[in-house]
């Protein structure tokens, strides 16, 4: 039977990650598809959950009879994502588990093609079902495997519960939590340190986002690290390290995590409150009065998220 891993302990550049994003630049397809690169690197040495970093962030769990990718990459970071998965397996993705509905995080479905299942929340598949991306002979890489509050797919040190809280960046984002290797992975309803992304059209909700976020601190328990779907603060994509580090992924203490679902029921209520008082989204998102233990986070993305809230509010 195949190693799970051909290599332990170490982070990985698959040639393949970065698009520098220069107002009105434009660059050759084969150019952007030779600059792309994703990152892997070990949650744990001598574990078999890696976190890929590229176009957005994707989890992998190697089995002993395939890999379990969360999340697919962006449509065209196939090839830069399959590199990086054989630096550490010779096995085939076997299933895929999509947080969310959006492109940059299931446009690999159809490329990828993994060997059983793809798992998402139903909303999701009902929001991907209706893309052109998944019309006709595609519409095989939809999600057949649903969830609607709670589903645990295996077993032992590979059992991984997903969960559906609530609205929050979408309608239908689910929680990953790994309970042996005591991981959590939020996908994007979380930003670390940053202003939440809300994405109204596809369901999300700006106001519903804290209690979700509340739910999942309140019931998950002995969960010592979190990861998200995209890097820490980053909106978009930054370069990789020019060389390869043997350090494990960056992730979100557990306690951060709950700071930071206090933060967006506090964000919440300032902006709320300026909203109603009369204040416009700009001066409510420039005006933002939060406690000062906040003051690490970045808030320069207060305006979208404030406009959220006031679509929702009616202002």
């Amino acid at each position: 039977m195949p190693s799970r891993r051909k290599l332990l302990g170490t982070s990985i550049l698959a040639t393949g990650a970065l698009i520098m994003l220069l107002p009105q630049a434009k660059v050759p397809v084969q150019a952007q598809a030779e600059s792309r690169v994703v990152r892997i690197q070990t949650m744990n040495v001598y574990d078999t959950l890696y976190l890929l970093r590229g176009g957005s962030t994707s989890l992998a769990m190697m089995r002993d009879d395939g890999v379990v990718l969360v999340d697919s990459q962006p449509e065209g970071w196939t090839d830069p994502l399959r590199k990086a998965l054989e630096s550490v397996t010779d096995q085939p993705v076997q299933t895929i588990i999509n947080t969310h509905a959006h492109r940059d995080h299931v446009g690999g479905n159809v490329a990828i093609a993994p060997k059983s299942d793809i798992v998402a929340h139903a909303n999701a598949q009902k929001r991907m079902a209706a893309s052109d991306e998944f019309k006709g002979t595609n519409a095989k890489f939809l999600p057949n495997k649903i969830v609607s509050d709670k589903l645990t797919l295996f077993t032992g040190v590979d059992q991984v519960d997903l969960y559906y809280f609530g609205k929050g960046h979408t309608d239908g984002d689910l929680v990953l939590f790994f309970p042996e290797k005591r991981v959590a992975h939020f996908g994007d309803l979380v930003w670390p340190k940053a202003v939440p992304v809300v994405d109204v059209e596809s369901g999300g909700s700006a106001l519903a986002l804290p209690d979700t976020l509340a739910k999942a601190v309140a019931q998950l328990t002995n969960v010592a690290r979190v990861t998200t779907g995209h890097e820490e603060g980053a909106a978009g994509n930054k370069a990789p390290a020019a060389n390869a580090s043997t350090r494990s992924a960056r992730t979100m203490p557990w306690a951060e995590m709950q700071e930071y679902a206090e933060f967006t029921r506090d964000l919440v209520a300032a902006a709320r409150q300026a909203l109603e008082g009369g204040k416009t989204v700009d001066q409510t998102a420039a005006t933002l009065q939060l406690p000062a233990r906040y003051k690490a986070y970045d808030l320069s993305n207060a305006r979208p998220f404030v406009q959220a809230m006031a679509r929702e509010l009616g202002k």
